[in-house]
């Protein structure tokens, strides 16, 4: 995924606790700061374009400003942040 500079990835969802179906979907927070001035969904359609596995996934994208406001909420990114698993990024 070169067309952006990702800092965290963050499995969460059924998938990281365990307890997921065999067609169960993969939900990801994605953090870049390259996704700063495009629209939420946009941010999310682009990712869509380099999955070409079997499962589905739902990623949630982030700055890493947005994201550091969103972890101090209480919502689906503290939860992620608690209870995901987060995957080491290759710098």
């Amino acid at each position: 995924m070169n067309k952006y500079t990702i800092k965290k990835v963050i499995l969460f969802g059924s998938r990281a606790r365990g307890d997921h179906l065999k067609m169960s979907d993969f939900d990801f927070i994605i953090v870049s700061p390259d996704f700063e001035g495009i629209h939420f969904l946009k941010r999310m359609s682009s990712i869509y374009e380099y999955w070409d596995e079997q499962y589905d996934i739902e990623p949630l994208c982030y700055t890493p400003e947005e994201f550091e406001e969103k972890r101090k909420e209480i919502g689906i990114v503290s939860e992620a942040v608690k209870e995901g698993i987060e995957i080491k990024i290759n710098p």
